[in-house]
């Protein structure tokens, strides 16, 4: 059975009559007879009782006139949450971002988002590029907003990749430092590798600075974990690191100058990653489109 024959069962039980009932689905007698034996077929027994004031369900046809009026009930709630769901006014959907990324962009993002759709329930996962590939292969989460993600996770065949924008990375020096105090713009070669604070490996930040000063032992570099506290470690005096622009725009400290660098300097590519072959909620789109717009 399908709920198209329980829609017409039910209305030839309210209408009383096929003729009625066929009326009113805009459909031939005949045709919704067919339907009408196609159920007693399938439950084995007679469903309506006739008369010559029309029709009305027997015992068995009762029965299932109980059932099928949860059943289309619970269908129709079910267009309703999906309609909901395209208008933006309930919902929910998860996705993920790197956390060198996160506490800079969301606010951007998610502040209008609420304020506009405030009945779409919203949950956010920071993690490491690594995990977040992980979570959206699972389908853990709808998406994420990620950063370095190598070649061969990119060729995943059930994920998809695509570049959402480019970040140029900056430096933030002491105020004193002579880096920071001189009239040309920094150089990439002009950094001391011993002076580099960075964040541990894992990060994506870490992995792109990593690149660039290879020669910079692991034994004589400072680390740590979020780029509040390599920012803290720079205002102390302690060194100097690469700071996203996002996150070069929420600096409190007096003594800290951020600076691009000279030439084409240092950039990292922000990626969407989502699965291959399915279609992202409405919500989903619409938080998306916000980052493109910028």
């Amino acid at each position: 059975m399908d709920l198209r024959q329980l829609e017409s069962f039910v209305t030839i039980v309210k209408e009383g009559s096929l003729s009625a009932a066929s009326k009113r689905h805009h459909l031939s007698q005949p045709a919704l007879s067919q339907q009408l034996q196609s159920l007693e077929l399938e439950l084995g027994e007679s469903l309506l009782r006739r008369h010559p004031r029309g029709v009305e369900p027997t015992v068995a046809g009762e029965l299932l006139l109980k059932h099928a009026r949860v059943m289309l009930g619970q269908m129709d709630r079910l267009r309703e949450d999906f309609q909901g769901r395209r208008k933006l006014e309930t919902g929910h959907f998860s996705f993920g971002i790197i956390p060198t990324l996160a506490p800079y962009l969301l606010p951007q993002l998610l502040g209008p988002f609420r304020k506009a759709h405030p009945g779409v329930m919203v949950s956010v996962k920071e993690s490491r590029t690594e995990q977040l590939i992980s979570m959206v292969a699972e389908g853990e989460i709808e998406f994420a907003i990620l950063s370095g993600a190598a070649a061969s996770e990119r060729r995943h065949s059930s994920l998809q990749l695509s570049e959402l924008f480019r970040e140029p990375l900056l430096l933030a020096a002491p105020a004193n430092h002579p880096l920071a105090t001189r009239k040309a713009l920094p150089q990439i070669e002009d950094v001391d590798p011993n002076e580099m604070i960075h964040l541990s490996g894992g990060h994506c930040l870490a992995q792109r600075t990593m690149k660039i000063w290879r020669e910079c032992k692991q034994d004589f570099r400072l680390q740590c974990d979020q780029i509040s506290t390599a920012l803290a470690m720079v205002s102390g005096g302690m060194g100097v690191t690469i700071v996203p622009k996002l996150a070069s725009l929420e600096v409190r400290h007096e003594n800290i100058v951020c600076r691009k660098f000279a030439g084409e300097g240092l950039d990292r590519p922000i990626h969407l990653l989502k699965p291959q072959r399915a279609h992202l909620s409405a919500a989903a789109e619409k938080l998306l489109a916000v980052i493109v717009r910028k």
